[in-house]
C-alpha cells in the first residue's frame, strides 16, 4: 500500500493528491466513461430483452401448437363418437327394422279380419218374412167368410209368425255367438299388437335419443371446427383432468408394483444364482423386475386385443381372428405369472420363517420360543401372501389403460408446462433488462458524484466566460 503513495512519510496527502489527479483524468474522460456505461447498458438489456423477446416467440408458437393438437384430438374423439352413435343406429335399425315389411303385411292382415268380423258381428236382426201383407189380405175378406174362419186363420199365421221369428232369432244368436268367439280369440292378436307396438315406440324413442346424442356431438363438432376459445378452454381442462387422473391411477399402481417386486424379490434368490450383481443390483432383484414389467406389458396387450386402447394402431387394424389369439396367449401368460407369483409368495413365507428360526438358534434362542410365535397365523400368512400373488398381476394389468390416457394427455400437460417456463424465463429477462439499466444509470450517476468538483468549476468557468463574451458583443 505505501508502494502508491508519492510522499510516504505523508499518507493522507498522498492520498489526496491521488484522488485530484483522478477526478481531474476521469472529469476529462467523462464523454467516454459515458460512452462505455451506455454501450453496456444497451448490450446487456438489449440482449436480456432480446432473450424476452425469443421466449415470447417460443411460448406463443407453442400455444398455437396446441391449440392445433388440441382441436385436432377433439375433432377426432367427437368424430369417433359420432361414428359410434351411427354404428349404433345402423345396428339398431337392421335388428330392429328388418323384418319391418313383413310386421307391416302381418298386421294389416289381422286388421282386415278383424275389420271383417266387425262388420259381420254388426248384422241386423232378421224381419218377418210378409206376414203384414196376408194379415191384411184376410181383413179384406171379412165380409166373404165368417168370423171364425178368419179367426182361425190368423191365429195360425200368429203362431206361424212366433214360430219363424224364435226360429230367426235362435239363429242370429248362434251367428253372433260365433261371432264374439271369434272376436275373443283375438284378444292375444290384440296383446300381441300392443307389445309389438310399444316395442316399435321404445325403439322409436331410442332412435330420438342417439339422433339428440348426435345433434349434440355435432354442435360441438362445429364450435370446434370454429376454433372458438371456449371450445379450447373446454378441451384443455377436459384434458388437463384426464392427466391428473392417470397420473394420480398410475402413482397408485406404481405403489402396487413395487409391493408386487417386495414380494417375488426374496423367492427370486432361489430360482436363480446368487452372488451376481448387474449395475449394483442382484440377479434376483432385476429377474423380480423383469416379472413385473412383463406383467405390465401383457395387460397392455390384453387391453389392445379387446380394444379398451389404441395405442398400438397395427393391433386395432388386425382381423378378429388374430385379436383373438392375442387375446387368449395374453391371457395364458397372466395366468401363467399369477401361478408363479403366487408359488412364490408361499415360498417366500417359508424362506422367511427359515430365517428367521435361523437366526434365532445363531442368537442362542430356545427353539419352542421360535416356534411359538408362528402356530395358528402362518397358515393365515400364507394364504394372504399367495393370493395377494395372485390378483397383483391382474390388477397390475389395467395400468394400460390410465397409461394410454397419460400418454395422450401429457404432450398438452407438458407443453403447458413448457409454456409456463418459457414466460416465466421470458419476464425474468425483462426485468434483468430493467435491472441493468438501472445498475449502469445509478454507475454514470456515482461516476458524475466522484468528479462533481471538477464539473461544477467547468460550468462557472463556463458560464463567466459565456457572460463576458455577451458583455464584449
Amino acid at each position: 500500500m505505501e508502494s502508491i503513495y508519492l510522499i510516504p512519510s505523508m499518507p493522507a496527502l498522498s492520498i489526496a493528491i491521488l484522488v485530484v489527479f483522478s477526478m481531474i483524468f476521469l472529469f476529462f474522460a467523462r464523454e467516454p466513461v459515458h460512452k462505455m456505461f451506455d454501450a453496456l447498458s444497451e448490450g446487456s438489456a438489449g440482449g436480456f430483452r432480446k432473450m424476452a423477446a425469443w421466449t415470447k416467440k417460443a411460448a406463443e408458437q407453442m400455444r398455437e401448437k396446441d391449440r392445433k393438437v388440441l382441436l385436432e384430438s377433439g375433432i377426432a374423439h367427437i368424430q369417433h363418437k359420432i361414428l359410434e352413435e351411427f354404428t349404433k343406429i345402423e345396428s339398431s335399425n337392421s335388428k330392429t327394422l328388418a323384418d319391418y315389411p313383413k310386421l307391416q303385411l302381418k298386421l294389416d292382415e289381422e286388421l282386415d279380419t278383424i275389420k271383417t268380423d266387425y262388420k259381420e258381428c254388426g248384422q241386423s236382426s232378421p224381419q218377418a218374412p210378409g206376414w203384414g201383407e196376408v194379415v191384411e189380405v184376410i181383413s179384406r175378406a171379412k165380409d166373404t167368410a165368417g168370423d171364425r174362419i178368419i179367426e182361425k186363420m190368423l191365429t195360425e199365421i200368429h203362431k206361424s209368425a212366433l214360430a219363424s221369428e224364435k226360429k230367426a232369432l235362435a239363429e242370429y244368436r248362434e251367428v253372433a255367438g260365433k261371432r264374439h268367439k271369434i272376436l275373443s280369440s283375438m284378444a292375444p292378436v290384440w296383446k300381441r299388437m300392443e307389445k309389438i307396438g310399444s316395442d316399435i315406440c321404445t325403439k322409436i324413442d331410442h332412435v330420438i335419443e342417439t339422433n339428440s346424442r348426435i345433434d349434440k356431438y355435432m354442435d360441438e363438432y362445429a364450435k370446434m371446427s370454429k376454433a372458438e376459445a371456449d371450445s379450447i378452454d373446454m378441451l384443455s381442462s377436459r384434458v388437463t383432468k384426464l392427466f391428473i387422473v392417470s397420473l394420480v391411477v398410475i402413482g397408485a399402481g406404481i405403489a402396487g408394483a413395487f409391493i408386487n417386486f417386495n414380494l417375488i424379490a426374496l423367492p427370486m434368490s432361489e430360482l436363480v444364482p446368487q452372488g451376481t450383481r448387474v449395475a449394483g443390483m442382484a440377479v434376483s432383484e432385476i429377474s423380480a423386475l423383469v416379472v413385473v414389467v412383463l406383467e405390465l406389458v401383457l395387460g397392455i396387450f390384453l387391453m389392445e386385443s379387446i380394444g379398451v386402447t389404441n395405442t398400438f394402431p397395427q393391433i386395432g387394424a388386425m382381423t378378429s381372428g388374430k385379436r383373438k389369439i392375442i387375446f387368449y396367449g395374453t391371457l395364458v401368460g397372466l395366468f401363467f405369472l399369477s401361478s408363479v407369483e403366487a408359488s412364490l409368495a408361499v415360498l417366500r413365507e417359508h424362506l422367511a420363517e427359515s430365517n428367521m428360526a435361523l437366526e434365532q438358534a445363531l442368537a442362542g434362542a430356545e427353539k419352542a420360543k421360535s416356534s411359538s410365535g408362528v402356530g395358528g397365523s402362518s397358515n393365515i400368512t400364507v394364504v394372504g401372501q399367495a393370493t395377494l400373488g395372485f390378483v397383483l398381476p391382474w390388477i397390475l394389468a389395467m395400468i394400460a389403460i390410465p397409461l394410454e390416457m397419460f400418454i395422450e394427455a401429457s404432450q398438452h400437460a407438458f407443453a403447458r408446462m413448457y409454456t409456463l417456463l418459457i414466460t416465466l424465463i421470458g419476464h425474468l429477462a425483462n426485468a434483468l433488462a430493467y435491472v441493468f439499466e438501472g445498475v449502469f444509470k445509478v454507475a454514470a450517476h456515482l461516476f458524475d458524484i466522484f468528479i462533481i468538483i471538477p464539473l461544477k468549476v467547468a460550468e462557472m468557468i463556463g458560464s463567466k466566460s459565456g457572460s463576458g463574451i455577451q458583455r464584449t458583443s
